[in-house]
């Protein structure tokens, strides 16, 4: 018998065929190992299967990009579930178009157990944004609630980071094959999510990324979620189509108001307006999701600060934006090797955090 993989590729890239005639087949006979290259099987006989989908699946062979796909996915560690398997993520094979193998990295079976949350949004979220999408989350991680996001730049990495700082579980969704991450700026974020979570792709190991992928990944976002929280984005953003795969899977639909001078409030603002949930508090989502909190709010208390530390302290929370160390220097005429030194003091403290290249933020 043809390897179970092999045969699930080979209907996969079975000519004239196409998903709707692919899942239609499946639906009649849902194990490609028995029928692929078998040229007594009944599914031959079938007067809809057009001849080059017969003569492709009896010869049982793959196209030499998949072949390659085969080496990679052993060299990588990379492992795969087929549609139909009693460990395929069952909100996911109930989508209208679920991929008929889904690679993985890492324990997507203990990942999915409990509840998952999709977060997505820009990659080039305002420092509202990001502040927000870190103290929304944090109190949902620390619940273990799984975040399901895509690791674009922006507000899915926060929503990543946010997770495991938390000590939460994550999923990462590519747009491309698991044997390479984009951004590469990523790559040690990605292993980290394997160490704590799945990343998972339902393109072949070698797959190129391209730019079509990008909303194909999102109907996974949304599929393996069971609600989809919208941080920012525009009109015609891949948020917003995530929030558009969302309404048709019938997931609860959660969304960050925002400035309406901000281009990327737009989306989350239009979602309200049409009926999504407006999210004020983490409590909202925590009382949603079954998980809130009937203990009394205890008062949060601060570390401790001397007097340097409390200068910048008290400069981030009053600017209420991101603050370059250049910055820094400017408004507190601090040296260069004192303010690394109270920075880092701070970062350490947990009440700041450096959020790109050389700048800070409060937390």
């Amino acid at each position: 018998m043809i390897d179970k993989l092999e045969a699930w590729l080979c209907l996969k890239s079975a000519p004239e065929l196409g998903q709707k005639g692919t899942l239609a087949l499946l639906k009649q006979f849902p194990d490609p190992q028995e029928f692929v290259g078998n040229p007594q099987h009944e599914v031959y006989d079938l007067s809809a299967l057009k001849p080059a989908s017969k003569e492709h699946l009896l010869k049982a062979s793959l196209p030499e990009a998949m072949q390659k796909s085969l080496v990679l996915k052993d060299d990588q560690g990379i492992d795969f579930v087929c549609l139909g398997d009693s460990n395929y993520p069952a909100t996911l094979q109930k989508i209208a178009n679920p991929p008929l193998i889904l690679y993985y990295k890492g324990d997507l079976g203990k990942a999915l157990q409990g509840i998952n949350l999709a977060v997505v949004g820009t990659r080039k979220p305002s420092f509202y944004g990001g502040q927000m999408c870190r103290k929304l989350l944090k109190p949902v991680c620390e619940k273990s609630v799984c975040v399901i996001s895509g690791l674009a730049v922006g507000i899915d990495t926060i929503a990543h980071q946010t997770a495991l700082a938390a000590g939460g579980k994550t999923i990462g969704v590519l747009a491309s094959g698991l044997d390479q991450v984009y951004p590469p700026s990523n790559k040690e974020l990605a292993a980290r999510i394997c160490e704590n979570g799945a990343l998972v792709s339902e393109y072949e190991p070698g797959s190129e990324l391209e730019r079509w992928n990008f909303p194909d990944r999102n109907r996974i976002i949304s599929a393996l979620s069971q609600a989809v929280l919208i941080i920012e984005g525009a009109i015609d953003s891949g948020a917003m189509l995530t929030a558009k795969f969302a309404k048709e899977q019938g997931k609860p639909l959660y969304a960050l108001p925002g400035n309406i001078n901000n281009h990327n409030a737009a989306g989350p603002n239009l979602l309200i307006r049409q009926g999504a949930t407006l999210l004020g508090s983490a409590d909202d989502l925590l009382h949603d999701l079954g998980l809130g909190n009937d203990e009394p709010e205890q008062l949060e208390i601060l570390p401790v600060l001397n007097i340097d530390e409390q200068v910048l302290y008290d400069l981030l929370a009053a600017e209420q934006r991101e603050m370059s160390f250049d910055e820094f220097i400017l408004s507190t005429g601090f040296g260069f090797g004192k303010l690394s030194s109270v920075l880092l003091s701070l970062e350490l403290k947990g009440l700041i955090a450096r959020s790109s290249g050389n700048s800070f933020l409060k937390l």
